[in-house]
């Protein structure tokens, strides 16, 4: 079925009921497709187990849990080693 027959279909129906399946299209695309933070679209966003780890993260830096590669004296100096 085409776009424009689908259109015509949902235009033929009584306004509540094309309300009520317009609302369940919206509900529909936001449990199947949560927010994308990626500027291209990156899938690996699209799980929210990997946004939970971006988050969690993010409160750990917040709390100084962790360091970042230009304070840690043992990992700038891997990192110099390997990029030459």
């Amino acid at each position: 079925m085409t776009t424009t027959a689908i259109l015509k279909a949902i235009n033929a129906l009584p306004m509540a009921e094309r309300m009520r399946l317009i609302e369940q299209v919206i509900r529909t695309i936001r449990l199947e497709k949560p927010d994308n933070p990626s500027p291209s679209g990156d899938p690996w966003f699209d799980d929210p187990r990997n946004i939970a780890i971006v988050k969690e993260g993010i409160q750990s830096a917040k709390k100084e849990k962790c360091v970042s590669v230009e304070e840690s004296p043992t990992l700038s100096a891997i990192f110099a080693k390997y990029s030459q």
